[in-house]
């Protein structure tokens, strides 16, 4: 498979709304490229998904997360301390 058609396939999973949990949290591995970050943003997630993005080591996984709009902002308040100040600007700018 090409890797121009990888990424579209990966893409098109994580926005998927029947994409289960379990494969969700496996594209935030880096190996997924930038679906990993795109599954963080723009769309609702299962419960599973955001608390395995908030304790992400990547910060662009945590950052995408913390710019999400159809996630709870009670469910973001962990990132308020988060050591990075661009995750911090991002959940400023967020929800």
């Amino acid at each position: 498979m090409s890797d121009s058609l990888r990424e579209l396939w990966l893409r098109d999973i994580a926005f998927n709304p029947a994409a289960p949990s379990d494969v969700l949290i496996r594209l935030l591995d880096q190996a997924a490229g930038e679906a990993g970050q795109l599954t963080c943003e723009g769309r609702e997630l299962p419960d599973a998904v955001i608390d395995a993005a908030l304790c992400h080591p990547a910060r662009a996984i945590r950052r995408r997360l913390a710019g999400n709009r159809h996630v709870d902002p009670a469910r973001l308040a962990p990132l308020v301390t988060a050591p990075s100040g661009i995750i911090r600007a991002a959940l400023a700018r967020g929800p």
